[in-house]
């Protein structure tokens, strides 16, 4: 009987594990989706020349904080998708209900230009209930942020030295 109750609880866990990798998945996939929007404006906002190019070579000239992000764009993409994979989730439930995900909920998306951090909540159904806990669903939650990252190169100002 022991072992039994030990398979059972074992089995809850896995389900949660499971289910919380789901949710970081599917938070990921939408923040990537979202840091793809670039603010054309702030990109091409420094203009570079000569004496620029000068500057920088000193090392006191700007320093590269990445790639900046559209932030409405960037919203309404990682959203978006978050929408999608829910739509995906309750048709892969209804289909043959293994999925354990339930009532998805995206509690907070913020931005400052150059960083995308959604977070995510669920609800894990376990797959088993034990009559001395009466413990039916655990509740998860999932934080994940993203940068857009700018490509080392040794082309410099169109110079290939590499």
């Amino acid at each position: 009987m022991s072992t039994l109750i030990v398979l059972v609880i074992l089995t809850n866990i896995s389900s949660i594990y499971l289910a919380k990798r789901a949710l970081t998945q599917g938070s990921e996939a939408a923040v990537q989706r979202g840091v793809r929007n670039l603010d054309l404006e702030t990109y091409y906002q420094s203009e570079y020349n000569f004496w620029q190019f000068a500057w920088n070579l000193t090392g006191d000239g700007e320093t590269d904080p990445g790639i900046p992000i559209d932030c409405q764009k960037g919203r309404n993409d990682a959203l978006s998708a978050i929408a999608k994979w829910m739509q995906i989730s309750d048709s892969r439930r209804a289909a043959n209900g293994r999925e354990n995900l339930e009532d998805i909920r995206v509690n907070r998306v913020d931005c400052d230009g150059y960083q995308l951090t959604i977070s995510t909540s669920a609800d894990a159904r376990l797959p088993f209930v034990l009559p001395f806990i009466n413990l039916d669903h655990v509740k998860i939650s999932a934080t994940v942020a993203s940068i857009a990252q700018r490509k080392i190169t040794t082309n410099y100002y169109g110079i290939d030295i590499g």
